[in-house]
């Protein structure tokens, strides 16, 4: 059907209901009814996201319930129905709604399911499926995105983003599921059956004592915790309480939260986006660094799985490390606390488009570092790897869009284990006269200046998803022989699968999974990425340039961002 029969579906369907006044709203904007009906909201390995309101591109409760069905089918097929699913939500407008109804359509279905009574973390669910042995998870967030939107994420039962394989077949069922056929069980009714049980408070309790297990050095948390000074900002969303409540247990006595951020709203009224990653997210928590003379910022995502860090310069004023530069400085300080305890068999994680200072600095510790695809669930696959097969012992992984994990008994991001690792290298650091702006200083001096910078084209509806594609598949069926003054050696295609080495010629195959991503590896040791967003409509450039001396890096540095803008600029209006 084309998205008039689609809009005529829905109107057919909702006649004479509480909804049938915003569709005829709806059918007063072309463009809007089209973006609205033109496809299913699509359900991925991250689950399905988008904008708030009536239409099949749409979140709302009757695409909610589709997806929903359709992971029921999954989970009755395996004959899981009594392992169960745990369910969290976030600060986000409709989540409790989304996740309540998620909870009692599953039960609908005769699955058991466990549900926070409260908005609680990305990472708290991923606990939760690992620590109840549920057969699923699902939590009801659009991580940082603006406020009309929101999402569906699902876990499988190790606790990590759902598998490829496994998200293919619950599409699969949702697509065979009727849209307005699925109804959920009554609350009381799931009680009353033993289906719905809420997660209670001992959970949290559990989550907190294994996260302050990972304090490397108690010592300096001792020394330093009642000078230091943090401030930090949940952004609006559910960083609040487990934040709050694992620094000051470790011994952070001066901690002060932006007030106006403090308590979770879903407009998000103080910020254009609950993004740690912009600076514009930081105003009011810089403002107060400022009257409270703070060392350190910190500044979690509404659903507490991304940090963003600000921290002192020599001149007192804050800077706002990239996630590249927290993950090093993180990396850093992590293996060498363990340096003497490593048995030769540990080994961290990054995505393929972090920072290539990682490389560095594992092999200067001879510790191994595994690469993988964009998307924490391939870190979380790799700690999965290790523990089935009782090989190799994990200590980090980390992305460059500000996600971070220490540990094993969270499989995916965690800004609350990330958030306590940050404070206590910064109480380590203060013992040495040293901010983190300082240590930063020190690893470029000694592994040498990485430029780095992630830039995005964003391009919304139809139109602005074709030109996304279309600018990738140039790039993939022409390649640029040079971009400014670096010559393409070679092209790694993730989406074919195989590297092309235009330097030797000859083509060789890539080991990691299918992904629509382009590497391109130049000379003068320089680098360019390019892929669509998963999760957004956005095209994604990386870059990274590197030398000896800051002069020198930021110099080819700057012809680099120069060019590649020019060529994706071109490439986008095509």
């Amino acid at each position: 059907m084309d998205y008039r029969q689609q809009y005529q579906a829905f109107q057919s369907a909702l006649e004479g209901t509480v909804y049938a006044a915003e569709l005829r709203a709806l059918a007063l904007d072309e463009k809007a009814l089209e973006d609205a009906f033109y496809k299913d909201l699509e359900f991925g390995t991250a689950g399905m996201r988008g904008i708030i309101g009536l239409g099949t591109n749409r979140m709302n409760i009757f695409t909610v319930r589709r997806s929903t069905q359709g992971l029921a089918d999954y989970l009755k097929q395996l004959g899981r129905e009594s392992d169960g699913v745990a369910i969290a939500y976030d600060s986000r407008l409709m989540s409790e709604t989304f996740a309540r109804e998620t909870a009692l359509v599953l039960c609908q279905n005769g699955v058991r399911v466990y549900l926070y009574r409260t908005l609680h973390s990305v990472p708290q669910l991923s606990y939760a499926v690992l620590k109840l042995h549920t057969a699923a998870g699902v939590v009801i967030t659009a991580s940082h995105n603006p406020p009309q939107y929101n999402g569906y994420k699902v876990y499988g039962d190790d606790g990590g983003q759902l598998a490829v394989e496994d998200a293919a077949i619950v599409t699969q069922y949702i697509a065979a599921a009727d849209l307005f056929s699925v109804r959920p069980m009554e609350e009381t009714e799931a009680l009353r059956r033993g289906l719905l049980t809420y997660i209670g408070d001992e959970l949290d309790e559990q989550y907190y004592a294994d996260v302050e297990s990972l304090v490397l050095n108690p010592g300096a948390v001792e020394q330093a915790g009642g000078s230091l000074s943090v401030v930090y900002t949940p952004l609006h969303g559910t960083g609040n309480i487990p934040v709050r409540r694992v620094l000051t247990d470790i011994g952070i006595r001066k901690l002060h939260v932006v007030r106006e951020q403090e308590l979770p709203d879903p407009e998000f009224p103080t910020v254009k986006a609950p993004n740690p990653e912009e600076p514009d997210a930081f105003v009011l928590a810089r403002r107060l660094a400022d009257r409270v003379d703070a060392d350190l910022i910190l500044g979690t995502d509404p659903d507490c799985d991304r940090l963003g860090v600000c921290v002192r310069g020599r001149g007192g004023d804050f800077h706002v490390l990239t996630g590249n530069q927290i993950g090093c400085l993180l990396l850093d300080y992590i293996l060498s606390q363990n340096e003497g305890r490593l048995r030769g068999d540990e080994f961290v994680v990054k995505s393929l488009v972090s920072t290539r200072m990682a490389d560095v600095i594992a092999a200067h510790y001879g510790v191994e570092l595994r690469e993988v695809l964009t998307g924490f669930k391939f870190i979380a696959e790799q700690i999965k790897l290790s523990e089935r097969s009782a090989k190799g012992r994990f200590l980090f992984g980390f992305e460059e869009s500000y996600g971070y994990l220490a540990g094993t008994f969270v499989h995916d991001k965690d800004a609350c284990i990330a958030s306590m690792l940050v404070t206590e290298m910064a109480c380590f650091y203060s013992l040495r006269g040293m901010t983190l702006w300082d240590a930063l200083e020190s690893l470029y001096e000694r592994y040498g200046m990485f430029c780095e910078k992630v830039l995005s084209w964003t391009l919304t509806g139809i139109e602005g998803l074709g030109r996304i594609k279309g600018a990738v598949a140039s790039l993939r069926s022409a390649p640029p022989e040079t971009i400014g003054a670096h010559r393409v050696l070679a092209l790694r295609d993730y989406e074919r699968r195989v590297r092309v080495d235009f330097v030797h010629g000859g083509e060789s195959a890539i080991s990691l999974p299918q992904s629509d991503v382009l590497y391109f590896e130049l000379s003068d040791d320089a680098s360019f990425i390019v892929r669509p967003s998963g999760t957004e409509p956005k095209l994604k450039a990386y870059l990274c340039a590197s030398a000896a001396s800051r002069d020198e890096a930021q110099r080819k540095f700057n012809a680099l961002f120069e060019s590649v803008t020019k060529l994706l600029d071109k490439l986008t209006q095509e």
